[in-house]
């Protein structure tokens, strides 16, 4: 009897980190959760599944489209984007233009840091995110053109799980900074969810049918977010938030460059 109150009281403590988990990384309504942030990051595989239901969430928005025969891939790459990044919150948005900031400055570590952590919106911001964005966005759209929506909405669930699998190789990879929310993510983040992770993803890729892309987005996501925490530990001597929601930005452009290349090789 005691034992199950204390399986029961585990079983508790993992949902309650996993719903802080939802309600730090989207804007999707949890309710009341008592996890602090250094448990909450201890759940961070199950971002996987949130990018899963937000690339789900986003192919529904094409859905009309497809079903009035609208040929227009700009308006719907436009649209599904702005879908998925406002379920996120546009979180990992606000990492991704300070992280651009960072890249373009020139000093050493501690500037790159200050001008990461500044108020300030800079040049390097407003590239960063307006050309990251640009290529997910008309990658969407080619994806549109070219797929029939099944095709379409499994592709947009795999690419936005994939993006969560850079982010959680990011993790894995990077040094924890010494301030800064981003360091219990990085902290609690192995090789061993790196693993699982990746496995996840292959299991995924069969559910859906799609294989041969899916081991092609999930190992270019990766190997992609292992280049980037190099560089950030290099440049930085560490992987922060900010660094951890530029990963998750731009590994989903990428993922979708990869992905508009693996239609035309293997469906």
């Amino acid at each position: 009897m005691e034992g199950s109150r204390v399986g029961m009281k585990k079983i508790e403590e993992i949902l309650d980190g996993i719903k802080g988990l939802i309600a730090f990384m989207t804007r999707i309504p949890v309710g009341e959760f008592y996890s602090d942030l250094e448990e909450i990051s201890k759940y961070l595989l199950f971002i996987l599944f949130i990018g899963m239901f937000i690339g789900f969430c986003g192919s529904l928005v094409a859905l009309p489209f497809y079903y009035l025969g609208i040929d227009a891939p700009l308006l719907v790459g436009t649209l599904v984007l702005f879908t998925m990044l406002y379920i996120q919150g546009f979180h990992h948005v606000d990492g991704l233009g300070d992280y651009g900031d960072a890249w373009m400055v020139m000093g050493d570590a501690r500037r790159k840091l200050e001008v990461m952590r500044d108020k300030y919106i800079g040049i390097g911001a407003l590239v960063f995110v307006f050309f990251v964005e640009m290529i997910s966005l008309a990658s969407i759209g080619y994806l549109y053109s070219k797929l029939p929506f099944l095709t379409f909405s499994k592709l947009m669930v795999l690419t936005e799980a994939s993006s969560r699998l850079g982010l959680l190789t990011c993790a894995c990879c990077g040094i924890p900074s010494k301030e800064g929310t981003g360091r219990y993510f990085v902290k609690n983040t192995d090789e061993y969810h790196l693993s699982l992770g990746y496995l996840l993803m292959m299991i995924l890729s069969f559910l859906l049918d799609i294989p041969r892309i899916g081991v092609l987005c999930s190992t270019v996501a990766v190997f992609f977010a292992m280049a980037l925490a190099k560089k950030s530990n290099s440049e930085i001597n560490c992987v922060t938030g900010d660094v951890l929601g530029a990963t998750n930005e731009m590994t989903r452009a990428v993922v979708l460059l990869a992905a508009s290349l693996g239609v035309n090789l293997y469906l």
